[in-house]
């Protein structure tokens, strides 16, 4: 069996105190986010990534370059397609 060539990420983000209203319809119109929700904990916002491992990682890279995102943590899923 081949590799799938479809990937899922999650992008665990901190934003600066008071901005998550600016950056995530910033994230929302990005190519390859497949969802974004505002959290309370560590991390302020969590953004799914779909695409091929290239698309995600230069999705992440434009992520990481919005104005107000203090860190990123990115996790990348395994085995996501059903057996």
């Amino acid at each position: 069996m081949g590799a799938d060539p479809s990937a899922r990420s999650y992008v665990l983000i901190e934003v600066e105190p008071g901005k998550e209203v600016y950056v995530i319809p910033q994230l929302r119109k990005m190519a390859h986010v497949s969802a974004v929700d505002f959290v309370h904990g560590d991390y302020d916002v969590v953004c799914v990534l779909e695409g091929d491992l290239k698309e995600i990682d230069r999705t992440v890279m434009e992520v990481r370059k919005l104005p107000h995102i203090r860190r990123t943590v990115t996790l990348t899923a395994f085995g996501t397609r059903p057996r």
